[in-house]
């Protein structure tokens, strides 16, 4: 029953990013903190990313001084690596949305 349970959570924390950005006002379940707006949504985004590149790089330090294992490490690289590619990908349809605004007649 654990095992379910487990997958259960994971699930919904995998559909829902963004439910775990403001643990400091009441954990997971907190939405107060987490924008609707677009604006709020990517910049949410963006801490998300900066968080996760972080992390590896907290994993790495550790292998270098003998605490991790080294498949902690490419794990977290490799999350780290998708995080930066979906994050140049967002970017990139941003810029071409604007520029497609830009180009449209008044």
């Amino acid at each position: 029953m654990s095992n379910f349970t487990s997958a259960i959570s994971a699930y919904r924390a995998a559909a829902n990013p963004l439910a775990g950005l403001d643990k400091d006002k009441g954990g997971p379940d907190a939405q107060e903190g987490v924008g609707t707006d677009f604006a709020s949504v990517l910049k949410d985004a963006a801490k998300m990313a900066v968080g996760t590149t972080k992390a590896a790089e907290q994993v790495s330090l550790s292998a270098i001084a003998g605490k991790a294992d080294i498949r902690d490490v490419v794990a977290a690289v490799a999350s780290a690596e998708t995080t930066l590619e979906t994050v140049v990908n967002v970017r990139d349809k941003v810029i071409n949305a604007y520029n497609e605004i830009l180009r449209m007649p008044i």
